[in-house]
C-alpha cells in the first residue's frame, strides 16, 4: 500500500512541475488583471487568475482562451511555451480625473514621507486632548420619482402608497449617537458614549454602541469602511497597492498643501478606491482625505478632514456614503399597463467633532477598564434626547424626527426589540435573557456515547436581579446512563472596570476522561468546539467538585483566574489506578490565563462584551496538586493553547496549536487523552466529525502525561459547482506524546505517543444548508493500519458557527 501512495505522490509532483503560468495584463495600462476566467479548447474551465494576475496550467493544454468582463476575449495559444503573457483590451475606456504616469515618484515620495511622520503627527502623541463626537446615521431614498396611485386598486398599490407616504416624510432608518474622547500619551485612550438611539428599538444594544467607524488618525494598513476593511493609501501596506499622482501645491488656511491622487495598482474584482489626499507641507501630516469606490456597480464614497489645533492635527469631521441595494416600486402607464421600477437605497454616516480641549487635564482613574465605555444612565427614554442636544451642531430637522416617530410605531408592529434579542444572545455567549434571569441556551442538549442524549437547564440572574451579585444553577439527565447531574454558584462583582468577580460554586456530573476544557473559553466558543468531541466516547468519570476563586481582566487584553478546588472522581469505565478503583481525593490551586492581543471590549450590565475581536488567542493553565487529608497526589499540570488565523492570496489558514506536561503521578482522567473522535464501521468507517478532533483516532486510543499536537486547516478560495460555490479545506493534524509508569494504569488497554501520529484530510462544510459538509480523513504514519479501509475515515461535518 505504501509503495501506491509513494507512486502516486511521484505522480503528483511530476504534474506540478509540468505546468505553464499564464499571466494577464490590461493593455491599456499593463496592470495585472485578477478574476480573468481560462479555458481550454474544449471550453473547460481550467481557473481564474489570482491576486498578481496569474494561473498555474497544464503543459498538456495547446490553447487557451481568456474571458473577462470590460475586455475582448482572447484565443492564445501556449504549445511549448513556459510562461504565457496576455494583453487583454478593454472594451470600453474610462477616463479619470487624473493622469497616472508610469513614474509617479513625486506623488510617492510625498506618501512615504507622510507614512515616516504618521507616529508623530498621531493624536495619541499630542499630549492629554479632550474632544467630543456626534454620529448621525440613516438610511434613506430618493422619493420624488416614485408616484402615487390616486386610485389603488388592490394591496400592492396600498402597500406602495403607504411607502410613499413614509418616505415623503422621513427616512427608512436613523440613528443618532453621542461620544467623549480622552486622549492621553501617557495613559491611554477611552471612548465613553454618552448618549444613542436607534429609530425602531426602544431598548439600548450596549454591544453596538461603541462600535465605531470613528479614526482619529488614518494611520492603520486599513481604513475601517463601513466596517469593511479598506487598504489605506497611506501606509506601507498601500504603497504596493497604489499608484500615485502629484496635482499641484496649494494654499490652505495659509499653509502651504500638496495635493495627490492614488488609484489602484493591480484592477481586482475586490472592493477598492481610489481618490485625493492633501498633506501638510511642514508637518507631512495627512489633513484631507477623500476617496469613492472604484466599481461602477455601486456609489461608495469618504470623506474626512483634519484641523491643526495648539500643534495637534485634530479630526474635524468624516462622512461616510454607500449605496445600498434598491427600493422597487410599481408605476401605472398610460391605460391600465404597470411597470416594476426601482430607486437607489443610501445610508449615510456623519461625525462631527467638537469642544476641544488641548491640553486637556485628566486624572488616572478615568483610564480605568476597557477603552470603551458606556454611560448606561443617559441611555434611558427620559435622558437620551436631553444628553443629544449638547453634541449636536444642530436642531434635528423635521424629517429626521419624523423618522423616530414612524419607525419606531412599526418596530412596536414588527417587534424588533423582540428580533434583537438575537443579538444579545450571540454577543453574550449563547445567553437569553427572560427578565432578571439568563437561560444559556448552549446547555439544552448535547450527545456522547456515555450518557447518550443529554437533556439540561442552565441560568443565571442577571443585572435586573442584582448589579452587585449573580447566582447560577444547571441541572442536567442523561437517557443513556439515567443519572441526574446538577451545580450552582454565585459571582460576587468587584473591581468592575475590569470586570472582576469572587465566585464560588459546586458541581456533581460527569466529565470525559483526559479532556479537561479551557477555562476561560466562552461557552460559545466551547459549544463551537467540543460539540461533537465526544460522540463515540465511552470513557467518562464522575465527580464532585468545590471550587472557589477569583477571576478579573488585567492589561485590557489578558483575563486570569486562580481557583482553589477540591474534587472527588470515580472512573465510570473498567479502570484501576495502582490497585485502587474507587473515589480520588483530589486538592489543587489553579491559575488560568486567556491572552487575545487584538480583542477589544465594552462593559454591558450584563457583563464584558467583545466588540472586536482578534484572530490570536492563547490560553495556558497551570494546576499544583497538593497532598493533604491523606489525599496522596501532587504533581503540577500544565496545558497551554494557541488559535489564529492567517489570510492569505490562496486562501484562509486556521492554525493551533496544544501542549500539556504532568510531571508526578495521578490517575488517568487527569492526564491527555489523544482527542480522538473516529468509530470503526463497515461504511467507509462513516461518523460525525469534530472541530479539533483527530477523526482517523478512537477514544480513548492513546493517553500521555506530556504531549504537543498541532492543526492546520486551510480554506481555499471558493469553487463554483452548478449554482454554489463551495469551500474546500485542506486539514492536517499531528501529536507526539509518552507516559511515564503506564504500569500503574491498570484494566484498561491503551496506547501511547511514543512515535508521531499524524493524519490528513480534505472537507466540504457548507454543501447543505451553509451548515453540513463532507469531509474525508487518512490515517499516517507509525500508527497506521495495515489496510487501506482502515486508515480512511469518511465524516459528516457539521458546521455550528451560524452566530
Amino acid at each position: 500500500m505504501k509503495k501506491y501512495l509513494f507512486f502516486l505522490n511521484f505522480c503528483i509532483s511530476l504534474a506540478t512541475f509540468a505546468q505553464i503560468k499564464v499571466r494577464v495584463y490590461d493593455a491599456q495600462d499593463e496592470f495585472r488583471l485578477t478574476g480573468a476566467n481560462i479555458y481550454d479548447d474544449t471550453k473547460q474551465f481550467l481557473g481564474q487568475t489570482d491576486e498578481v494576475g496569474e494561473l498555474d496550467i497544464n503543459d498538456s493544454i495547446h490553447f487557451i482562451d481568456i474571458i473577462k468582463n470590460g475586455y475582448f476575449s482572447e484565443t492564445i495559444q501556449t504549445e511549448g511555451k513556459k510562461l504565457v503573457e496576455i494583453m487583454m483590451k478593454p472594451s470600453y475606456i474610462a477616463l479619470d480625473e487624473v493622469t497616472f504616469t508610469a513614474n509617479d515618484s513625486v506623488g510617492r515620495n510625498i506618501i512615504i514621507k507622510a507614512i515616516k511622520n504618521q507616529s508623530k503627527n498621531s493624536i495619541r502623541n499630542g499630549g492629554n486632548i479632550f474632544l467630543k463626537s456626534y454620529t448621525k446615521f440613516w438610511s434613506t431614498v430618493n422619493n420624488d420619482s416614485i408616484p402615487y396611485i390616486i386610485q389603488p386598486k388592490n394591496h400592492k398599490d396600498s402597500v406602495s402608497n403607504q411607502w410613499k407616504k413614509l418616505i415623503e416624510n422621513s427616512h427608512l432608518f436613523f440613528g443618532e449617537r453621542a461620544m467623549d474622547h480622552k486622549i492621553s500619551k501617557r495613559l491611554g485612550l477611552k471612548n465613553i458614549v454618552q448618549s444613542s438611539r436607534i429609530s425602531g428599538i426602544r431598548s439600548p444594544l450596549y454591544e453596538y454602541l461603541a462600535m465605531q467607524p470613528i479614526a482619529f488618525n488614518y494611520d492603520q494598513d486599513k481604513i475601517n469602511f463601513f466596517f469593511k476593511g479598506i487598504i489605506n493609501p497611506v501606509s506601507r501596506e498601500g504603497l504596493s497597492h497604489y499608484r500615485y499622482g502629484f496635482k499641484e501645491d496649494i494654499l490652505m488656511d495659509d499653509r502651504q498643501v500638496a495635493i495627490v491622487s492614488f488609484f489602484p495598482s493591480v484592477k481586482t474584482d475586490k472592493r477598492q478606491i481610489k481618490g485625493t489626499l492633501w498633506f501638510d507641507d511642514k508637518t507631512n501630516a495627512l489633513i484631507k482625505f477623500e476617496a469613492e469606490n472604484t466599481s461602477s456597480n455601486y456609489v461608495a464614497e469618504l470623506e474626512a478632514d483634519w484641523k491643526l489645533n495648539n500643534g495637534t492635527w485634530i479630526p474635524n469631521q468624516q462622512k461616510y456614503r454607500m449605496e445600498a441595494g434598491n427600493f422597487k416600486f410599481t408605476e401605472k402607464l398610460a391605460g391600465d399597463d404597470f411597470i416594476d421600477k426601482k430607486e437607489k437605497i443610501w445610508i449615510n454616516l456623519e461625525t462631527t467633532f467638537k469642544d476641544i480641549q488641548n491640553p486637556a487635564h485628566f486624572k488616572r482613574k478615568e483610564f480605568l477598564g476597557y477603552e470603551d465605555e458606556i454611560a448606561y444612565s443617559n441611555l434611558n427614554e427620559n435622558k437620551w434626547d436631553n444628553v443629544m442636544q449638547n453634541y449636536r451642531d444642530s436642531t434635528l430637522s423635521n424629517k429626521e424626527r419624523h423618522t423616530y416617530e414612524a419607525i419606531d410605531s412599526l418596530g412596536q408592529k414588527y417587534k424588533l426589540d423582540r428580533q434583537m434579542k438575537l443579538m444579545r444572545i450571540i454577543n453574550s455567549g449563547g445567553k437569553l435573557s427572560l427578565g432578571k434571569v439568563d437561560l444559556d441556551l448552549t446547555k439544552i442538549l448535547a450527545f456522547n456515547d456515555y450518557e447518550g442524549f443529554r437533556l439540561g437547564a442552565a441560568f443565571n440572574t442577571n443585572e435586573n436581579w442584582s448589579e452587585k451579585y449573580s447566582l447560577n444553577a444547571y441541572s442536567a439527565y442523561g437517557f443513556k446512563d439515567e443519572t441526574f447531574k446538577f451545580g450552582f454558584g454565585g459571582d460576587y462583582f468587584v473591581n468592575k472596570p475590569y470586570s472582576g468577580r469572587l465566585f464560588a460554586k459546586y458541581s456533581q456530573d460527569v466529565s470525559a476522561s483526559g479532556k479537561t476544557p479551557i477555562v476561560l473559553q466562552s461557552n460559545y466558543t466551547r459549544l463551537i468546539n467540543g460539540a461533537f468531541s465526544n460522540i463515540y466516547n465511552q470513557e467518562y468519570f464522575s465527580y464532585k467538585k468545590y471550587s472557589a476563586g477569583y477571576e478579573q481582566d488585567i492589561f485590557k487584553n489578558v483575563t486570569f483566574n486562580v481557583s482553589l478546588n477540591y474534587e472527588k472522581q470515580h472512573a465510570e469505565f473498567d479502570y484501576t489506578y495502582e490497585n485502587f478503583d474507587g473515589w480520588y481525593d483530589l486538592y489543587n490551586t489553579q491559575i488560568a490565563i486567556r491572552y487575545a492581543p487584538k480583542d477589544k471590549f465594552i462593559r454591558t450590565p450584563y457583563g464584558k462584551v467583545t466588540v472586536n475581536s482578534g484572530k490570536s488567542v492563547f490560553y495556558a493553565t497551570l494546576k499544583k496538586y497538593w497532598d493533604v487529608f491523606d489525599s496522596g497526589y501532587e504533581p503540577i499540570r500544565l496545558n497551554v493553547s494557541y488559535f489564529d488565523v492567517f489570510d492569505t492570496r490562496v486562501g484562509k489558514t486556521n492554525f493551533n496549536i496544544n501542549g500539556g506536561w504532568v510531571e508526578g503521578k495521578m490517575p488517568l482522567m487527569n492526564l491527555f487523552e489523544g482527542q480522538g473522535n473516529a468509530k470503526r464501521n463497515d461504511f467507509a468507517n462513516f461518523g460525525v466529525g469534530g472541530v479539533t478532533n483527530f477523526e482517523t483516532m478512537r477514544p480513548g486510543e492513546f493517553y500521555s502525561d506530556r504531549f504537543v499536537s498541532f492543526q492546520v486547516k486551510h480554506i481555499f478560495a471558493g469553487v463554483k459547482v452548478g449554482q454554489k460555490i463551495i469551500f474546500p479545506q485542506f486539514v492536517y493534524r499531528g501529536v507526539l506524546g509518552d507516559l511515564k509508569n503506564k504500569e500503574d494504569h491498570q484494566n484498561l488497554n491503551f496506547k501511547t505517543l511514543n512515535n508521531y501520529y499524524h493524519e490528513t484530510g480534505v472537507e466540504v462544510n457548507n454543501i447543505l444548508f451553509k451548515s453540513f459538509g463532507f469531509g474525508a480523513f487518512y490515517r499516517l504514519g507509525a500508527y497506521s493500519e495495515d489496510k487501506f479501509q482502515d486508515n480512511f475515515y469518511l465524516k459528516l461535518t457539521v458546521n455550528l458557527n451560524f452566530l
